[in-house]
């Protein structure tokens, strides 16, 4: 039987940790995409962050709740209002 170990420098004590700053990169992509074209629907942000379109989805819920974006007229032919 072969044993395998983690390197100590490889292993990770709390992988909440890494979960905050993943989504709060992901947040940041998000907000950068925003600034860059208004206009830009979730499925276009999903493609060129190469993440699912849930991922998006999650990073523009925080947005909103932080105020920092809002959606202006409607899901279609609207564009994103950016606060900060």
């Amino acid at each position: 039987m072969v044993k395998f170990s983690a390197l100590q420098s490889a292993k990770v004590s709390d992988t909440k940790a890494l979960n905050i700053t993943k989504g709060v990169a992901i947040e940041m992509k998000i907000f950068t995409l925003i600034k860059e074209n208004a206009s830009i629907t979730s499925t276009e942000m999903a493609r060129k962050l190469s993440v699912n379109r849930r991922t998006i989805q999650r990073g523009l819920d925080i947005l909103k709740s932080k105020g920092t974006i809002e959606r202006k007229c409607g899901k279609r032919y609207g564009y994103w209002e950016v606060y900060k």
